[in-house]
């Protein structure tokens, strides 16, 4: 029997317009119901995800900054902050690659040097709230990540170059077309997962993950209910156990209806 849904939010729970499945508030207590817990599982920070999910704060948890930070009911369960000398040695590596705005994510708060308009809309969507600095090496708040906007696309921009130069040091990932994350090593929505499984004795046959990009790897692997959404690029295809619909098709609320209905229908 599940009793943990996970799901990553862009490309996945929301769709293509950042909306929720219509069913979801319906899904939601239907889940609440049965107590199976909830999670969100995004690269996104805390104020943003709080935003989102403002009506069912009380009743869920958030994975956020990529496995950074563990929040519940406003408390910090986990935290993993990146030590000042990585965090300074990215930012000048940073300073070396065009057309890239790197943003110091903080629990509360998030800080970026000034930026062109071309980055506005990016930044507008995924961060709550937000600080301009003309020095962010002055930021003294502990740093759970480093977001990177990449206007020439990540995997093909920032990524190589930042991996090839801080592998060692730091997890690096792909989080979209137009953003990196940067974290401490080991940090992963799946290292997260795995301490809310313990927490609350939950296993991975008792587990559901909903994911579609390669910052969701690891989670999928901690859950025997994988899926991987129809819109995710094909290479991400084999971490899931099965193939939901596409986010602009609500494919998270259709197989968990699909569960609900049947317990036992995916291990059939």
């Amino acid at each position: 029997m599940v009793k943990m849904i996970v799901s990553d939010m862009d490309g996945t729970l929301l769709d293509s317009n950042k909306n929720f499945p219509p069913d979801f508030d319906q899904i939601f207590q239907e889940l609440k119901k049965r107590g199976i817990l909830f999670v969100a599982a995004s690269g996104r920070s805390y104020p943003k995800q709080r935003e989102i999910f403002q009506p069912y704060l009380e009743d869920m948890f958030f994975i956020c900054d990529n496995g950074a930070s563990i929040i519940h009911h406003d408390q910090w369960l986990y935290k993993n902050t990146l030590p000042r000398e990585k965090l300074e040695k990215l930012l000048t590596a940073c300073e070396q690659i065009p057309n890239i705005l790197p943003i110091l994510c903080a629990p509360l708060n998030c800080y970026y040097q000034p930026y062109s308009p071309a980055f506005e809309p990016y930044l507008r969507s995924y961060f709550s709230t937000g600080n301009i600095l003309n020095d962010v090496y002055s930021v003294s708040e502990p740093i759970l990540k480093v977001a990177i906007c990449d206007l020439q696309n990540a995997a093909v921009n920032s990524y190589p170059k930042l991996k090839h130069e801080l592998d060692d040091e730091l997890n690096l990932v792909v989080s979209g077309e137009l953003w990196m994350d940067a974290m401490n090593p080991f940090v992963n929505k799946g290292k997260a997962l795995q301490f809310l499984q313990k927490k609350f004795s939950i296993s991975p046959a008792q587990t559901m993950v909903f994911g579609d990009f390669y910052n969701d790897i690891e989670m999928l692997a901690r859950a025997d209910y994988s899926f991987v959404m129809e819109n995710a690029n094909d290479d991400m295809k084999q971490y899931g156990r099965w193939i939901a619909p596409s986010n602009d098709h609500y494919g998270v609320t259709r197989e968990i209806w699909k569960y609900l209905s049947s317990a036992d229908c995916f291990l059939t």
